[in-house]
């Protein structure tokens, strides 16, 4: 085990494996932020540099039989989350440290296309805490599986959108037809 803590750190140790072209096994079982999450670089890329304001992200590592386990992390300290087999859950523990009582923000769907959207936006804008998405917090929205894993970088001001399966009894299809 690396005395390596954060994101920032493990991401920093990660590019150093790559660069001196050691082990390609060693280099899958090192943590490192998951692909396409904040401060994500590549194998190759520059380190991520540490930001100002509590930011979510996640660490990724090979395990035995070519799983994953993945753990949230902040760009901003040293904080990480348990391990989790799911990616997913790990994102949401790392809001769970950058933005406290997201899980009691309400779920929309999805933004309509056309004249709707822009009264869309302006609705979660005034529903979500004043500064939420200026702070880079989550949107929750509802999808239908299997759509649903949590995208980075995609809410407005660049945050995540959480995805949350929608109520089976909230589905059309799963609707009783009256014959009359």
């Amino acid at each position: 085990m690396t005395d390596f803590a954060g994101a920032i750190a493990r991401q920093h140790h990660y590019l150093t494996l790559c660069r001196r072209r050691i082990d390609r096994e060693a280099i899958r079982q090192t943590w490192s932020i998951s692909y396409g999450d904040p401060g994500f670089t590549g194998p190759y890329g520059d380190p991520p540099a540490p930001v100002e304001r509590h930011t979510a992200t996640s660490l990724t590592r090979a395990v035995a039989d070519s799983r994953w386990i993945h753990r949230g992390a902040c760009l901003a300290c040293s904080w990480e989350g348990e391990s989790r087999r799911r990616r997913d859950e790990a994102i949401e523990d790392a809001h769970d440290h950058t933005h406290p009582g997201w899980r009691d923000l309400p779920i929309f769907d999805r933004s309509p296309t056309g004249k709707g959207a822009a009264t869309w936006a302006q609705h979660i804008r005034a529903v979500y805490p004043g500064g939420w998405f200026e702070a880079s917090g989550p949107l929750r929205l509802y999808v239908d599986p299997p759509f649903d894993r949590h995208e980075a970088g995609a809410a407005p001001g660049g945050g995540f959108i959480l995805y949350t399966a929608r109520p089976k009894k909230d589905r059309p299809e799963d609707e009783q037809l009256l014959l009359v």
